[in-house]
């Protein structure tokens, strides 16, 4: 079967993920996750950025659910909704908040147990139609809190869900993980997170630091055929006295100016 991605309407696309602007991004000042930052007190700096749109955080929907800022779509709405429980409320409203918003895909990860992989995959597929046609799930797999970090248990539980679930990959992933994860699932990855975190001291780097680790895996992606949508999740500065939306969004602008030409000449 061939693992060449398939086409999204996202394709192509640049956003701008406000997870990165947010300081209570993994409750360390306030354990509910509720937000520091205030989007729309941003707006105007974020309307200046040279992106398609956002991946917006679930914690920055305003009160009905809406996007934060009118004028800047919301493509990809980043949502921690949990499936080890069977009940499909939370994973309802997710649904609900979704298409208010006007979001094109969900980011997801689904639990950390794997004698749950079958009820994963169910409740996954559930999830899919509860959407609607005009939103698509799309996995993290995140390392460390999802059995979907093993591509192959992740074909498993997509392949119960049903042919509409997406993936992603992470930039600072090894090359051997990425294409371990388009071998086994690659039609299915239409995103990529622009995420150099290092997980042993959570400090992340400037895309200039790293611009050629970036620049190798952005040219790995094209050679799996990938020509989907970006996110830039994560900016140098947090969990430092710089995080803070203000001097975040400095970063986010001077890493944008790595990305933009890497992301056009490859």
């Amino acid at each position: 079967m061939s693992r060449t991605p398939l086409p999204s309407d996202l394709d192509g696309q640049l956003l701008l993920g406000t997870v990165a602007i947010e300081p209570n991004r993994w409750g360390t000042i306030r354990p509910d996750r509720s937000p520091e930052t205030q989007v729309t007190e941003w707006a105007d700096r974020i309307r200046a950025l040279p992106v398609d749109g956002l991946e917006l955080w679930e914690g920055h929907l305003l009160a009905d659910g809406m996007s934060p800022i009118d004028d800047v779509p919301v493509r990809v709405l980043n949502s921690y909704v949990g499936f080890d429980d069977d009940d499909d409320a939370d994973r309802i409203e997710i649904a609900r908040r979704a298409r208010t918003c006007g979001a094109r895909a969900v980011k997801f990860n689904v639990g950390n147990d794997l004698a749950a992989a079958d009820a994963y995959g169910e409740r996954l597929g559930r999830w899919v139609d509860q959407l609607g046609d005009d939103v698509v799930p799309v996995c993290e797999c995140h390392e460390g809190i999802s059995i979907a970090e093993n591509p192959a248990v992740a074909r498993r539980v997509f392949d119960l869900a049903g042919d509409r679930v997406r993936a992603l990959v992470h930039t600072h992933e090894s090359s051997d993980v990425t294409a371990a994860k388009f071998e086994a699932f690659g039609e299915r990855i239409a995103h990529v997170h622009v995420n150099h975190l290092d997980t042993a001291t959570f400090s992340h780097p400037t895309l200039a630091e790293v611009e050629d680790v970036l620049a190798a895996k952005i040219d790995q992606l094209r050679s799996f055929g990938f020509r989907g949508s970006w996110t830039l999740e994560f900016v140098a500065g947090l969990l430092t006295t710089d995080d803070h939306p203000g001097a975040l969004l400095e970063q986010v602008d001077t890493d944008l100016a790595v990305l933009r030409p890497l992301l056009k000449g490859s």
